[in-house]
């Protein structure tokens, strides 16, 4: 099963996004619900740089893709929150989407 986490921390000004696991729905390779969760986690975490890149975050964006494991976090400038808001709301939207037409292959958290 793929879990992924999203939070957001007020007190310490950061989004984020983890997601571990494979789903095991077909064989790995062959998966598309782990190919649709990792392109929807690619896609959040290509966004997340270019805010960077747009000297939107405080910092640099921490960006972690490799099997089985993705992980994006920013810490938007003062003005940019909303920008961020959006982007990883965008990402779990696209995440539930995909875990209604797959049911009990992903699991979805979202924290304050």
């Amino acid at each position: 099963m793929v879990s992924v986490r999203f939070e957001q921390d007020r007190e310490r000004g950061f989004l984020s996004m983890e997601l571990v696991g494979h789903a095991g729905f077909a064989q790995m390779g062959k998966d598309p619900v782990c190919a649709g969760a990792s392109v929807l986690a690619m896609t959040l975490a290509q966004c997340a740089k270019a805010m960077e890149e747009a000297g939107r975050l405080r910092e640099k964006a921490h960006i972690l893709l490799r099997g089985g494991r993705a992980l994006v976090t920013v810490k938007p400038r003062e003005g940019f929150l909303d920008e961020a808001r959006h982007l990883f709301w965008v990402g779990e939207t696209g995440l539930r989407l995909l875990a209604e037409a797959y049911p009990g292959y992903i699991e979805i958290q979202s924290g304050d």
